[in-house]
Formats: structure tokens, C-alpha cells, sequence
């Protein structure tokens, strides 16, 4: 689909100015008829802007912000209304906002000739790649607002895990800083009050006390090289978001881990077969589909994989054989793909096979969440069992000396 600008009058003789998509200039003519419009001029528009790096940091959604973009666009599509008035409704919905700033320039760009998809990413608005390919697929096939509707429920199901995740997490956090607060004053204040007093006594101290001042000691003469190696590894961090390269290198080390290396995988799986389904929900061929749900796969590895599907297509390979070559498939999404080509529904299933992964990735991350607060109160624990036994245990120790 194309952009078309227009200018037409309502039935009561009102002028009015927009931007339609349409595949050709007779179809956004008889879109506008169907919608009341008598159209007095239409042209194609071509011309773009372009909004800086700077913009497009200011004013770049958050993942919350972006399931609310979602959700508003799937509602407001879905009354039919035309989507540079869909963005013209969120924008003054929130004046002064980041999502009003995103939504004031994409409808700028899409008013200049630019694609809803490409818009979006012009304007900063920063959505996963799979969001923006889904976007870019319900654009050709005339079904944005199903796409939006789909892409709502899965940014909000996300939302939901993370906020099980961070409320799983606030408590122990509490309670770490705070016990690691408390064991600070003993180290600092209480553990030299007692070597003094030790050294005074003649007494030697207890292995463990000796260790742990050993380490305390250790970090205070070294504060200077654990702080630049602290700096190191957050540059480290941010370099391998950025780095080609680098990123490669940290993606096979996290793949290697059991327990994150499956998330991992179960997470591009269902990005893989959620954009599948959604452009072939939206009639688009399946080497279109296969094309774009490639593009959401950001680690090189499957990525490499999602391109030998498309080559073992063109060699003639039904879609469920082709997927074989893409290890992060389970093998029951590709027997639910295979279902659907004998079948003649291949959109529906690839739609169950995503629910069914997606399913199974929301049950492991909710027990990991389930496990996480009682694990990291347990390492809590045991470090502030070992300081104060590192504390006590020289007092129990100048206790029975003076008893004896």
C-alpha cells in the first residue's frame, strides 16, 4: 500500500484534509466514498522527513508505553478510523508525552509518503524488530488493525511477566541492601574493636573471622583497581549491545547456559513463529512470511538458520521440512505447521504453534520468578550469617577466656 494525500468534503460541505493508504489512486478514491468523502484532490505522496538522533532518543516508548500505543491503535483501527486520525486522536490524548511526541511524528512522516512501519521507526518510537515487521506485513495486506489487536495482547502479556518479575525481586532487594548496610557497620566499626582487643589478650582470632577481615582487607587496599574493573565490565555490557561483534560472542556464551540459553531460545521461537503467523494471517505468501519473521531474530546464529528456511523454500521445501533448519523450532510447532499445510490453514496453526510456545515460555518464566525471591533470600542470609559468625564468634571466644 501507498500513501495518498487528499482533500475532500463531508456530506455537509465541510473540507477536510488527510493522508489514506491505498494500493492504487481508484482505491483511495473509493475508500474515501466509502467513508462519506466526496474527494476534490488526490495525489501520492512520495516526500519524507527525518527526524534526528537526538529526537529519536528523546522521545523513545518504553515497553509499557508501547503496550499502550498498541492497545490505543488496535481500538481506535478497529472503529475504522483512518490511521493518521488514529495518530492525531493518541497525540492529543496526551499532549506533552513521549507517546504524544512519537505519535505527532509519525504521522508527519506518514503524511510525507513514509509507511506506517517506517514512520514508527522514524519517529523513534523504538519497538522490536518483529513489532515493526508485523506492522509493516498487516500494511500490505489491509489488516492493521488485526495486527495491532495481536501485537497488543503479546506486548501486554510481556508487561505482565515483567511486573511478576520486578515484584518478585523488590523484596529481597530490600532486605540485601539493608542487611548489606548492617554488615558494613560491623566490619567497619565492631570487627577492629575486637582485633584490638584480641591483639591486646594475646588470643589468636577464629579462622573464620581471620578470612573474612582478610577479604574486607583486600577490597579496602584495592578500591581503586575493583572499582575500574566494576567500570570495565558496565562499558563491557553496554559495547556488546552495540558491537557486532561482541554481541556474537556474549549471545554463544548466554546459549551455553542451561537455564538462560533455553529462555533464550524459547523467546526467539516465539518471536520467529509469532511474526509468521501474523503476516500470514494478513495473506501474505509464505517466502514473505518466512522473509519477515527473519528479520525479528537478532542473534547471528539463528539468524544464519532463518536463512537457510528461506533457501530450503526456494529449493522447494514445504515450510514445516524447511523449518527443521531452524533449531529454536520445537518439533511440535513444526508438526502444527506441517497440520496446517495439509490442511489448507497454515495461518491458524502457525498462530497455535506460536501460542503454544509462547505458553510453555510463560510457565518457565513464572517459576523462575516463584523461585527467585526465596533463592536470593537464602544467599542473603548466608552472607549475613557469615559476617555475623565472623563477629561473634571472637566474642564467644574472649568470653571463655575471661571465664576461664
Amino acid at each position: 500500500m501507498r500513501p495518498f494525500s487528499y482533500t475532500a468534503f463531508d456530506a455537509e460541505g465541510a473540507r477536510t484534509k488527510g493522508l489514506i493508504l491505498a494500493d492504487t489512486e481508484a482505491d483511495a478514491s473509493a475508500r474515501l466514498r466509502a467513508q462519506g468523502l466526496f474527494v476534490s484532490d488526490l495525489t501520492a505522496s512520495r516526500k519524507r522527513p527525518s527526524f534526528g538522533n537526538g529526537l529519536r532518543r528523546t522521545a523513545r516508548l518504553n515497553s509499557d508505553l508501547q503496550a499502550v500505543f498498541t492497545r490505543q491503535m488496535a481500538v481506535l483501527l478497529s472503529a475504522d478510523m483512518p490511521v493518521e486520525s488514529a495518530l492525531e486522536a493518541i497525540r492529543t490524548s496526551g499532549d506533552g508525552t513521549a507517546l504524544a511526541t512519537v505519535a505527532t511524528r509519525a504521522r508527519a512522516s506518514l503524511m510525507q509518503g513514509g509507511t506506517l512501519a517506517e514512520s514508527l521507526e522514524e519517529a523513534g518510537a523504538g519497538f522490536p524488530a518483529y513489532v515493526t515487521a508485523a506492522i509493516h506485513a498487516g500494511e500490505g495486506a489491509g489488516e492493521l488493525a488485526t495486527v495491532f489487536e495481536e501485537l497488543a495482547r503479546h506486548l501486554e502479556s510481556l508487561g505482565s511477566e515483567r511486573a511478576e518479575i520486578v515484584s518478585a525481586l523488590v523484596y529481597p532487594a530490600f532486605v540485601a541492601a539493608v542487611s548489606f548496610l548492617v554488615c558494613a557497620i560491623l566490619m567497619v566499626n565492631v570487627a577492629p574493636e575486637i582485633v584490638a582487643m584480641f591483639e591486646i589478650s594475646g588470643q589468636p582470632l577464629p579462622p573464620l573471622t581471620r578470612r573474612v577481615l582478610a577479604v574486607s582487607d583486600w577490597i579496602r587496599d584495592n578500591i581503586t583497581g575493583v572499582s575500574i574493573a566494576l567500570v570495565a565490565l558496565a562499558v563491557l555490557i553496554v559495547l556488546s549491545n552495540r558491537v557486532p561483534a561482541m554481541r556474537a560472542v556474549r549471545d554463544r556464551f548466554l546459549l551455553r547456559l542451561p537455564l538462560i540459553g533455553r529462555l533464550m531460545r524459547r523467546a526467539a521461537a516465539v518471536q520467529y513463529l509469532r511474526t509468521l503467523a501474523l503476516v500470514l494471517a494478513s495473506r501474505q505468501t509464505v517466502p514473505v512470511a518466512v522473509e519477515n519473521a527473519a528479520r525479528v531474530l537478532d542473534i547471528a546464529q539463528f539468524r544464519a538458520e532463518a536463512d537457510s528456511v528461506q533457501t530450503a523454500l526456494q529449493e522447494g521445501a514445504s515450510l514445516s521440512d524447511a523449518l527443521d533448519r531452524l533449531s529454536i523450532i520445537p518439533p511440535v510447532a513444526r508438526q502444527l505447521v506441517g497440520a496446517g499445510e495439509m490442511s489448507a490453514r497454515l495461518a491458524p496453526m502457525a498462530e497455535r504453534s506460536a501460542i503454544l510456545v509462547e505458553s510453555d515460555l510463560t510457565s518457565e518464566r513464572k517459576r523462575i520468578a516463584a523461585l527467585l525471591e526465596p533463592m536470593l533470600m537464602m544467599l542473603v542470609g548466608a552472607f549475613v550469617l557469615l559476617v555475623v559468625l565472623a563477629v561473634l564468634l571472637p566474642i564467644f571466644d574472649l568470653q571463655a577466656v575471661v571465664a576461664g
